[in-house]
């Protein structure tokens, strides 16, 4: 009786062992059939690490499986088949008795790293508007960027930690990422009301607090202001990368309403009045600047302001000031500036509003002028203190070159 027990156990145990192997081989097939087109890239891979081959079969396949999946995962991405087998597989470490997948792969996600540059420098130009909207895309996920900004400062302060410290406003990058831009939106007359490009309008934003937090990060004193951090970093750069000429008309709004005693009423942002100017580099980057030496962006996480909301900065998308500018960086102001600024510029008594051209030349205007001078003027005067500042670092630069260089 014990032996017809013990018999039938080991045939249902047997059975079990039957189902559960072929449950698993059927799962093994699918995932292989789900992965069939990254084949290829397992093959080169394991020619090229056939000495770091794991001993146990069982961690072969987990080796193969751990391939294929972030093979698919990055193709699912956006990547190209070249950027992910020279630029992802062929930095794989070996790690104990595994390699560094996860850990690459969340490397790479981080916009100007080693690691994502690897993958970009590999990554075919696009060609037409398909290819871009595909490594827009990818930067868009990478970004990990909202349907709409908040203005909060710990989602800016998140948002920001998906660029590299290291990203400077001079990076090819940012041509790169403009190029992306011009060739999707260059067969159009007027930019769709569509998610993706209210995304992509708003990335502006981050994109000009990055740059702002990288000039104070890398040039920043304690004890000094953010235009002379700015004007430290111009100082090393080539004066044909970057201009203080640029309209900042845009950047100079003022609000203004009747008293019930029908007197005219000035408000400034901050309640201070005060001119703003504007400094590009390679046109893409914008700083804003207050006359008291501040950087106005409507996201800054350190120095928040009402001026840098309405006056603040953006990254340009266009290469200069042309019929693209307004199609890529002013028309769509309209239909997809973030709820949270559109609130700022709504003045309790009436909204801030931009200066046209003939009220920024008048020294009289009873709104955009002050002590006798036009809106344009004030702003060239605070530009031209900023140059002085600018020449003094030029020159201590220059002075230091001179002193290092053999």
């Amino acid at each position: 009786m014990m032996k017809h027990i013990h018999s039938g156990l080991m045939f249902l145990l047997f059975v079990l062992f039957v189902v559960s192997f072929a449950k698993q081989e059927q799962a093994r097939l699918a995932f292989e059939q789900s992965h069939q087109a990254y084949k290829d890239m397992v093959i080169s891979f394991e020619k090229q690490h056939i000495k770091q081959q794991p001993s146990s079969l069982s961690d072969q396949f987990q080796l193969r499986r751990d391939l294929l999946h972030y093979a698919k995962k990055l193709a699912q991405d956006g990547w190209s088949y070249e950027a992910i087998e020279k630029g992802y597989l062929s930095q794989l470490k070996p790690k104990q008795a595994s390699y560094n997948f996860e850990q690459l792969y969340q490397s790479l996600q981080v916009i100007g790293s080693p690691a994502f540059h690897r993958m970009w420098e590999r990554q075919p130009r696009a060609q037409h508007k398909l290819e871009a909207k595909r490594d827009l895309s990818l930067l868009l996920s990478y970004v990990k960027m909202p349907e709409e900004l908040s203005g909060q400062s710990a989602e800016t302060k998140q948002l920001l930690k998906q660029f590299s410290p290291s990203l400077s406003p001079t990076d090819a990058f940012w041509d790169q990422l403009s190029s992306l831009i011009q060739l999707y939106y260059n067969h159009l007359e007027h930019i769709p009301y569509q998610t993706f490009n209210r995304k992509l309008y708003q990335l502006r934003y981050i994109l000009s607090v990055q740059q702002t937090e990288w000039v104070r990060s890398n040039y920043g004193k304690a004890g000094k202001t953010d235009a002379d951090a700015l004007a430290r970093y111009l100082a090393t750069l080539d004066e044909s990368d970057y201009s203080l000429n640029e309209s900042a008309r845009y950047h100079n709004k003022v609000a203004s309403h009747l008293d019930t005693a029908n007197q005219l009423q000035i408000t400034y942002p901050d309640n201070l009045p005060q001119a703003n100017y504007k400094v590009l580099v390679h046109f893409h980057s914008e700083f804003i600047l207050s006359e008291t030496g501040h950087f106005l962006t409507a996201l800054d996480p350190q120095q928040p302001s009402q001026n840098g909301l309405i006056n603040g900065s953006s990254f340009n998308y266009a290469n200069q000031n042309n019929d693209l500018h307004r199609l890529l960086d002013i028309e769509p102001i309209e239909l997809f500036e973030p709820d949270f600024i559109e609130t700022a510029m709504i003045n309790p008594n009436s909204p801030f509003i931009v200066p046209d051209l003939e009220q920024q030349n008048d020294q009289q205007h009873p709104i955009f002028s002050r002590d006798g001078k036009s809106s344009k003027q004030l702003t060239k005067m605070a530009a031209k203190a900023f140059k002085k500042l600018l020449h003094h670092y030029q020159q201590a630069y220059q002075s230091h070159l001179s002193k290092t260089q053999p």
